[in-house]
């Protein structure tokens, strides 16, 4: 059965028609007929709910959220409702009688709602740790909210197992074994069509090699042999040089919901006490990688390097720079992975070159230099997060640091906040808002830009201004983090950022833009000559890049363990971890720490030293 139907989209847009297809036990949609489809409702774990007020609505619950439906008349809706309920007989004439599904939502939602009183419980306890009158009554709270959230956990995992073991025995496809089976055939259709591709190349591509056959140019480095060789992941992919890629090598839905089943199955076996997010929740990069993507706007540099006798226009150049990374994050709700302690990520673009470290794990902090002939630049990352339920937010601390080289303008700048909206239920999206302050050390001009909070009216939103050392207005900016960033006075107006246009079907990979589709790019030279902590040779990372969650999430909770076994180890023998490339600083105009480069990354005689140094993958 197909046909028009209302769907509730959102206070605003309120009911809109949508072409509904009952496809046996998925219902799918699209705006128009013959449209592209933009959601499904698998029957067999969705629950019909007829409201009286309202003769004419459906409404379908997933188990994670509730979609709204009106049919046009009560004979229509009668069809509709017949229909669904048919095809849901079919697929549950065999299940048995227990909603388990129903215990498993209640008892999730009550998990990540008690961890985050578990987080925001632990942050408000650290900066305490000093007043030991608090200290006490603060610890039993944690141990308290602990043991609960274990508890919770504990007994999904119970009712998990049981329903696994019952469904088990039936002939036809259960939710639970479909779950189970789906990654496991995909991974075998990929891994078939690769293993195709290898032996029978088309004509003009490059040749495909595995890891085997490049690891014998890398015997010279065990780690990374040893990491390499023997790894899962590695040996599931083949790899070429290609130079550029415009698209990752596993296609995401866009519309793809939280998987309940997922959840759950990730958490069972899992010490609470080590409690970390599932990596459905993260996209296929890590914040070093985000630091780097600093880097795709670094022609505004060059820009404003060329730029005499105009030190207030060199400002709204650096400004355009500083509020650039922010169009990159367009639909990108996911959580980059958090690197490990030493881990490292080095790019050259076609003007400068860059290299990060994850310098502390508790804070989590990646430091980043780039320098090219006309700028350096270095940052790094210590936030401040929030995590009520519902929204995340992450309020950064430190500043941001540019000198152009013609000039010697030294510039300093903040970020601003970002929240990221319905974490679990509804429709997600990405928000920045408060005020980025720019200030030109040399010259002392300043600027603000203040990025407006999303509302009915506005959206994406940005003003501000650019003063000279005495308070005297030069431009005023306005223009949108999403679109551009505009600098005018009374005579004239220019383009100061623009943003680039994103590759074709983006929305399939993360809505990573041009830029970021290369960061993660691993080729055969790449393998033969990063050092071992570059992220690029993380497997959990790469697993996942390729849509292997299961496989990915394993690597993940194996690397955990191996960075808590060598944490705990240096700890029993004294030892401090001492970042290899940065220092940490204070920086005596402001009294804010930062991490200085020593300068030794790109010179080729530490590589095969510090090759050897971490082990962490």
């Amino acid at each position: 059965m197909e046909g028009y139907l209302k769907k509730w989209t959102n206070l605003f847009s309120r009911w809109q028609d949508r072409y509904f297809i009952l496809n046996e036990d998925v219902l799918l949609y699209c705006d128009s007929q013959g449209g592209q489809i933009k959601g499904q409702v698998h029957l067999k774990v969705a629950a019909l709910i007829l409201v009286p007020e309202d003769p004419l609505r459906i409404i379908i619950n997933t188990g994670t959220t509730e979609i709204h439906l009106r049919a046009n008349n009560i004979n229509e809706k009668i069809d509709w409702i017949n229909a669904l309920k048919s095809a849901q007989d079919k697929c549950l004439s065999r299940q048995s009688e227990i909603k388990f599904e129903q215990k498993i939502q209640e008892l999730l939602t009550d998990v990540w709602q008690t961890g985050a009183i578990f987080d925001e419980t632990l942050s408000m306890l650290i900066p305490k740790l000093e007043k030991n009158s608090q200290i006490k009554e603060m610890a039993d709270r944690l141990e308290s909210i602990g043991k609960n959230l274990k508890t919770k956990i504990t007994l999904c995992a119970q009712i998990v197992e049981e329903e696994k073991q019952k469904l088990s025995n039936l002939e036809n496809g259960t939710v639970y074994e479909s779950f189970i089976h789906q990654n496991s055939a995909q991974s075998v259709i990929r891994e078939d069509l690769l293993n195709h591709q290898h032996h029978h190349p088309q004509h003009g591509q490059p040749q495909l090699l595995s890891i085997t056959e490049i690891a014998q140019h890398i015997q010279n480095q065990p780690i990374k042999y040893n990491n390499l060789i023997n790894n899962p992941a590695f040996q599931k992919i083949k790899f070429t040089n290609s130079i550029k890629r415009d698209r990752l090598p596993y296609k995401k839905d866009p519309n793809e919901k939280i998987n309940v089943w997922y959840l759950c199955k990730e958490l069972i076996g899992k010490d609470l006490g080590r409690f970390s997010v599932p990596i459905i929740l993260n996209e296929p990069l890590s914040m070093l990688q985000r630091l780097a993507e600093q880097m795709e706007y670094s022609d505004s540099l060059e820009e404003a390097d060329k730029i005499i006798g105009d030190s207030a226009l060199r400002m709204c150049y650096i400004m355009g720079f500083g509020v650039s990374p922010y169009s990159a994050n367009i639909g990108r709700t996911k959580k980059p992975f958090n690197p490990i302690l030493g881990e490292t990520y080095e790019i050259q673009t076609h003007n400068c070159r860059f290299i990060s470290e994850q310098v502390s794990h508790h804070p989590p902090i990646s430091a980043g230099y780039a320098e090219s002939k006309t700028f350096q630049f270095w940052a790094h990352t210590d936030v401040q997060t929030k995590f009520n339920g519902l929204c995340f937010q992450v309020n950064p601390v430190g500043l941001f640091n540019v000198i152009l080289k013609s000039s010697n303008d030294h510039y300093q700048f903040n970020r601003c906040t970002t929240k990221v909206q319905n974490i679990l239920w509804g429709q997600q999206y990405l928000d920045h808002m408060g005020q980025m302050k720019f200030v030109n050390l040399t010259t002392g001009d300043n600027g603000v830009l203040e990025l407006i909070e999303k509302s009915g009216k506005s959206e994406s939103e940005m003003r501000g201004y650019v003063k000279d050392k005495n308070g005297n207005e030069k431009y005023k900016l306005k223009g949108f983090w999403n679109d551009r960033l505009i600098a005018y006075d009374s005579q004239r107006e220019i383009i100061v950022w623009k943003r680039h246009q994103l590759p074709q079907d983006s929305d399939w990979y993360y809505n990573f833009t041009e830029f970021a589709m290369q960061l993660n790019h691993l080729t055969i030279d790449m393998i033969k000559e990063l050092p071992c902590t570059d992220c690029r040779l993380r497997p959990d990372q790469l697993a996942f890049e390729n849509g292997w969650i299961d496989l990915a999430s394993s690597e993940k909770h194996r690397l955990e363990e191996k960075q808590r076994a060598r944490r705990k180890a240096m700890a029993a023998a004294n030892q401090v971890h001492v970042p290899m490339f940065f220092e940490e600083m204070i920086d005596p105009k402001t009294n804010l720490k930062w991490y200085k480069y020593k300068g030794n990354y790109f010179q080729q005689q530490w590589k095969q030293i510090g090759q050897e140094l971490l082990d962490l993958f």
